[in-house]
């Protein structure tokens, strides 16, 4: 399992890591694994759905295809925000928050609806391509990777991408003492686990730059406050998850990674997102994803 795909987290930005994903497989890339945080997560269990789809059907494995076929779900499936979450009303947030039963700012049963929609539990562990998921256990701390063999997989999936506050605690199984929330709260790419692992050729895609832009958004709008603070701690916490990763590179000659991220800020609203909007992100990444340069 040497050939690893690490698809850090990005939210809605996690279109233009399916855009690159299309671009290199229609190149020939085919990974051996592939390891998911928040919206890579997602990304992955879709891919690896398309995997053991095709193994069932007795279909060769077709990377193409299953780049297409992600590519098709973020432009049919996420075409505004509520494909995803459901704003909570300010009662039903007060009286949470009064009654120490607070859980979130949205409601992500859109999501969730979603996750169930078009994964197949049959197709995730069928695949010939392995995966794993990080999400964080807030009770204890740490980060915990997961496959499609756990038990409560697709709670671990949701978890996963739970934006912190802005999102609700997943409990697995309804278990209060496994409370989960997004992986990037401690690994934004999982480049760290996938070396680990055993991980030689490693390819990450992340879905932020270099350095974070300036924002301009209404600091009273909560919604819009919690995801530009969450931005700024992704865009630290990556950095340090890539330079790490570089500086253990540095020091080996049986390791080679490749980081794709994009060149200019993604600019996306959250709360007032279209079609088109995932579009022209689907069409950056694939664009990054064809640049020779790469391979």
């Amino acid at each position: 399992m040497s050939k690893i795909l690490a698809l850090a987290g990005g939210s809605v930005k996690g279109a233009f890591q399916a855009g690159v994903i299309r671009a290199l497989f229609e190149r020939g890339y085919q990974p051996d694994l592939i390891y998911g945080i928040s919206a890579g997560s997602l990304n992955a269990a879709y891919l690896i759905d398309q995997f053991g789809r095709q193994k069932l059907s007795g279909e060769p494995i077709n990377f193409p295809q299953a780049g297409k076929d992600l590519w098709d779900f973020w432009e049919t499936r996420i075409t505004h925000p509520e494909c995803l979450s459901k704003p909570l009303g300010i009662f039903e947030l007060g009286w949470s928050a009064l009654t120490k039963k607070f859980r979130g700012l949205v409601s992500t049963k859109p999501l969730r609806e979603l996750v169930e929609g078009v994964l197949d539990m049959r197709n995730l562990q069928a695949s010939p391509i392995e995966m794993r998921i990080g999400a964080v256990n807030i009770i204890e701390g740490g980060i915990h990777y997961v496959d499609p063999s756990y038990q409560h997989f697709f709670d671990y999936l949701l978890a996963s991408s739970a934006v912190p506050i802005l999102m609700p605690v997943v409990n697995i199984n309804q278990d209060k003492r496994r409370s989960f929330l997004d992986g990037g709260l401690r690994d934004v790419a999982p480049l760290q686990k996938a070396i680990k692992d055993g991980g030689k050729h490693i390819v990450c895609i992340s879905c932020h730059t270099q350095t974070i832009e300036g924002g301009i958004f209404d600091t009273g709008d909560l919604l819009a406050l919690v995801d530009r603070v969450m931005d700024i701690a992704v865009n630290e916490i990556l950095n340090a998850d890539l330079k790490e990763a570089l500086l253990i590179q540095n020091q080996r000659s049986d390791l080679s990674i490749i980081s794709i991220r994009p060149i200019q800020p993604l600019s996306i609203d959250i709360q007032n997102f279209n079609k088109l909007d995932i579009r022209r992100m689907l069409e950056i990444g694939y664009a990054m994803g064809k640049a020779e340069e790469y391979f």
